[in-house]
């Protein structure tokens, strides 16, 4: 009986071969051709059979590639094909392409995608690909892309007619690769990441950032003053318990002592470091110099000796060293305003000073003097000390070898301008001769090169004349000045206002000068004499003969602050060289009993906004600070301040350190400022981040007693977002 299949039978045959799945393809044979039997055709054997000579119609693309790494090839194109990256070439992979622009990776097989290996081939393409990228970072790949714009999106899969494998053309960018991450922000990489950020054409922006301010906060150059109970120092009388107001201070420039004068005609150092022996509050060394108050003090630059004018009418100087006096200046017959040496090569010898009887007087200790004092206030307070120096130097009484006289007086033919400036009256004791005489207030040499023109204030306007000191002539009693600046507009409309100090900024392009309205203007030195100005050249000559004097520009722009007002002479101004890592800022004195911290770096400057004729609108500018009517020297300055140039109020008061007017002050070799106030006191203002403690901790358990710090605006302190 036949037995036939049954349908079960057909449907699961007996002995059905199982299915075996090929073997995964490694990364390393992914990467090789398959080595197989190659198939002879009948273009394949014309190709490598045909000799050179007979030449080839068409050239393929395997041997146009030959040719194209060819010496003569290499020399003609001399450009290559990537702007972005040189080209490498490797000879010792021998797997490796012969040129730098491949971008074909060749599958060694195909597997369809319905297949469950092309599943198992995408899951691992993201591990190949990271491979892959690594190995790209050590440099063993060698394809390029050939020109910097990336064709990603260009695939193109081909069957070659001889090979019957499958190849395609893709990009190296399709492959995944790691983001690049900033490790900083531009607007945390300080000033030269937002300047970079804004040449980019953004803006940076923060907490402490304002639109009008887009590179830093001013702020940040003033906020970190603060002062402690530990930097303050009393005056008081060398020889007894009693108080002395100190008049003045001035710092050494070679260390961090400070000078300080006071009414008794005395000096005391103070050694102004941070954790010093002795320290602040005690006097490092004192001695007497004058009989009457000292006024103005200066250092030579090597600091060996010290200037000192006084109200006994006479300058001293000072051996350091010995704490003696070496030469007595008096030929003035009024009290001295200031005292000045001539910076460059003639620092220890040319001295100027100026007085309340209207002249300057230049020194040459050089030159020999007098015989012997001419009253017995020119006569030495002390006898000479024993030393070596005493004993071999005569003291010199002074004779000076250049005077300018009437420096600020008003002309003859300015009847009408004299009507309106204030004469100084002599005062009890003095002559009788000095009626109608203008004092001269400020002084200043100009930097090494230009030594030999001086600048001059008075109590009389705002003006500022420069003298060629080597133009003087000793007989003439009337001098001429080469030029004299323009005063503010304002003072043309109302009044004038006298100058108390001077100052010139680190390159001195920038001439300060704290004026009597509450205003320190800032002119141009550049253009101190308007057009061409040869003496204004460092490689000027002496001049030949007078000529007339010319008028330079008028004052670029001014400062003020609520809280600074100049009520009296005493009042002055430093300005911080910008060294060592320290920003120039310009620090005044005020009446007030705070001094005010000024930045002088134009960029912080607001946009000044177009004036308008009407004072009523002037006063509510922001330009200019709003406070109320203030009567000064009878005129009613907050109404009556017409200002035709811009007004910066970008200034920090230090406050709490001084409780009466704060006259005089200086800036240290190490940064620190050192402020003489009427209240008996001299305080030393450090520059740290304890100044922020200090306002925001608080009264409680008297952190603050004693203290004083730099009061900024509101919100300064928050912290930042």
């Amino acid at each position: 009986m036949s037995t036939s299949p049954t349908a079960a039978q057909y449907a699961h045959p007996p002995s059905s071969p199982p299915r075996i799945c090929p073997p995964t393809p490694t990364r390393r044979s992914m990467r090789t051709k398959e080595k197989a039997n190659p198939s002879i055709t009948p273009r394949k054997f014309r190709r490598f059979f045909t000799p050179r000579s007979h030449g080839s119609q068409h050239t393929s693309a395997a041997r146009q590639a030959l040719f194209d790494i060819t010496a003569p090839a290499n020399n003609r194109n001399v450009v290559q094909s990537s702007p972005l990256r040189a080209k490498e070439t490797d000879t010792g992979n021998e797997n490796s392409p012969p040129f730098t622009r491949d971008l074909k990776r060749r599958k060694m097989f195909h597997t369809p995608e319905s297949s469950p290996e092309h599943a198992c081939s995408r899951k691992r393409q993201g591990t190949i690909g990271k491979d892959r990228q690594v190995e790209e970072e050590k440099g063993n790949s060698h394809n390029l892309r050939s020109s910097p714009c990336v064709r990603a999106s260009s695939k193109m899969i081909s069957f070659s007619d001889e090979e019957q494998d499958t190849e395609y053309e893709e990009d190296d960018a399709v492959l995944p690769q790691k983001p690049l991450q900033r490790v900083a922000p531009l607007i945390d990489r300080g000033l030269s990441g937002r300047l970079l950020q804004l040449s980019f054409g953004s803006s940076t922006r923060g907490t402490r950032q304002r639109y009008e301010y887009p590179v830093n906060d001013w702020q940040d150059e003033t906020s970190k003053f603060y002062s402690r109970p530990s930097d303050v120092h009393t005056c008081t009388s060398i020889e007894g318990p009693a108080l002395c107001i100190p008049f003045c201070a001035t710092s050494c420039n070679t260390n961090t002592l400070t000078a300080i004068g006071d009414e008794e005609g005395r000096v005391r150092l103070l050694e102004s470091g941070g954790n010093s022996h002795p320290p602040f509050s005690e006097s490092y060394l004192s001695f007497r110099v004058h009989t009457n108050a000292i006024i103005d003090m200066t250092f030579s630059d090597d600091d060996t000796l010290l200037a000192t004018a006084s109200g006994d009418s006479t300058a001293r100087v000072v051996d350091m060293r010995t704490q003696t006096t070496i030469a007595v200046l008096g030929n003035h017959y009024a009290s001295l305003k200031q005292v000045r040496f001539q910076p460059g090569a003639n620092n220890h010898s040319v001295i100027a000073t100026s007085s309340r009887d209207g002249s300057v007087q230049i020194w040459d200790l050089r030159c020999k003097g007098l015989d012997g004092p001419v009253n017995h206030i020119q006569a030495p307070v002390e006898p000479h000390r024993t030393t070596t120096r005493s004993e071999t130097q005569k003291l010199l009484y002074g004779r000076p070898i250049n005077s300018i006289y009437d420096v600020h007086k008003p002309s003859s033919n300015q009847h009408q301008a004299a009507a309106i400036i204030p004469m100084d009256a002599p005062s009890r004791g003095e002559a009788s001769r000095r009626v109608g005489d203008v004092s001269v207030t400020a002084i200043s040499f100009l930097p090494p090169g230009q030594e030999h023109l001086l600048l001059t204030a008075s109590e009389a306007d705002a003006s500022v004349k420069l003298w060629d000191i080597r133009s003087l002539q000793s007989k003439r009693k009337s001098q001429i000045p080469l030029s004299s600046t323009r005063k503010p507009q304002s003072h043309n409309q109302w009044r004038h206002f006298g100058v108390t100090s001077m100052n010139l900024s680190t390159d001195s392009s920038r001439l300060y000068t704290l004026c009597k309205d509450n205003t320190v203007y800032a002119y141009s030195t550049a253009h101190l004499i308007l057009g061409q100005a040869p003496e204004l050249s460092i490689d000027n000559e002496r001049r030949g003969g007078q000529r007339a004097t010319q008028e330079g520009l008028g004052p670029l722009y001014g400062f003020r602050h609520p809280k600074f007002h100049a009520t009296s002479f005493y009042v002055k101004s430093a300005i911080r060289k910008a060294r060592n890592g320290h920003s120039e800022v310009l620090a005044v004195g005020s009446s007030d009993g705070s001094a005010i911290l000024f930045p002088t770096d134009e960029r912080y400057f607001p946009k000044p906004r177009p004036s308008h004729p009407q004072s009523d609108e002037l006063c509510s500018s922001p330009m200019i600070p709003q406070r109320p009517a203030l009567r000064r020297c009878g005129s009613t300055l907050g109404s009556r301040q017409d200002d035709s140039i811009p007004i910066s109020t970008n200034g920090t008061a230090l406050i709490r350190g001084h409780d009466r007017e704060v006259g005089s002050l200086t800036w240290t070799s190490n940064g620190e400022l050192v402020t003489v106030g009427d209240d008996y006191f001299v305080r030393v203002w450090r520059e740290d981040e304890d100044a922020r403690d200090l306002r925001t901790g608080g009264e409680a358990e008297g952190k603050r007693w004693g203290c004083g710090w730099a009061d900024v605006r509101e919100g300064y302190d928050d912290d930042d977002c």
